[in-house]
């Protein structure tokens, strides 16, 4: 999916005035300045202090056609994630759990998230863009819409992972383009098309992101079927303490400690996402997971 980064700078290469569709050489003249306004309107920031919520939905296609994928709902600090009726995905700004069906039982992971775990999986900015990416035109009729391109490998390989997998491998001078469809009144953000540009400039269609505001939702904590898992990280005599250090030695030394269910499987999430883990501060000694025991815990993260 387009996992950006949390500075929103642009970097303009060209701007392209629109001289068809209605669009006006003024607006266009200031098209960088415009979408920077855009984009700062679409902020976590600016949602937050306007007690907006949202929705939003992943399309990937299919056959030509455009297919749900999973939806995201974020309101006031807390997420919910819908990927299909047997897994989802709950945070309220301090717990964090996936919680899976499979032949008719139902198992919970806890997630363990560092500062930069949180930035990564779970602060889910409507618009974030990285610096790498690069505006190339932008135009107005009734909707202010404005088109970028990247080409930076991590940011390609991440799209083509989240939409196509496996089907097509990377080569040197791909691109995706991202086209951003804003309300041109309100300013709020509707909707973003990828596309991927091979080297042949050939082109293939990837998904599409859909954005609703001020929608219905649930507080995930409070969803009958999560409240077993709730009460449990909240009962001392069913919890336990893990203590982790992220980046154990450095400047960047960081302690966290979580609360989660004794019998429940965990991992630990930082901005490498799946991290190793070790039972000591010189990261020596590998924690082996699969051999938990349930009990308190002291661990430690590098994050290098």
């Amino acid at each position: 999916m387009k996992f950006k980064s949390t500075v929103i700078l642009i970097t303009l290469l060209a701007l392209t005035l629109c001289i068809l569709g209605g669009c006006s050489k003024n607006e266009n003249t200031n098209g960088k300045a415009a979408f920077d306004e855009y984009v700062a309107f679409n902020s976590l920031e600016r949602l937050e202090k306007d007690g907006v919520n949202y929705k939003k939905e992943y399309y990937a296609i299919e056959d030509g056609k455009q297919v749900l994928i999973f939806t995201v709902y974020w309101d006031s600090g807390k997420l919910y994630a819908e990927y299909d009726e047997r897994t989802t995905f709950s945070y309220d700004g301090n717990l964090a759990f996936y919680r899976f069906q499979s032949d008719g039982e139902t198992s919970y992971t806890s997630l363990l998230l560092g500062s930069e775990g949180i930035d990564k999986l779970v602060v889910d900015d409507a618009l974030l863009i990285p610096e790498e990416e690069t505006l190339i035109e932008t135009t107005y009729n009734k909707q202010f819409i404005a088109v970028t391109e990247i080409s930076a490998k991590e940011y390609v390989v991440s799209e083509m992972e989240g939409y196509v997998g496996d089907e097509i491998e990377y080569e040197e001078g791909m691109r995706i383009r991202y086209r951003y469809i804003f309300d041109k009144d309100t300013k709020e953000l509707l909707q973003i098309d990828s596309t991927l540009l091979l080297p042949d400039d050939s082109t293939r269609d990837l998904g599409a992101i859909k954005y609703s505001y001020n929608v219905e939702f649930q507080d995930p904590f409070e969803r009958e079927e999560n409240k077993e898992y709730v009460a449990a990280a909240k009962d001392q005599t069913l919890s336990r303490t893990i203590k982790v250090t992220y980046g154990p030695g450095t400047d960047d030394e960081q302690t966290m400690e979580y609360t989660i269910p004794k019998e429940y499987p965990f991992y630990i999430f930082t901005d490498n996402y799946v991290s190793e883990i070790y039972l000591d501060k010189d990261c020596t000694e590998l924690f082996d997971v699969s051999g938990d025991a349930g009990e308190d815990l002291e661990l430690f993260v590098p994050l290098d």
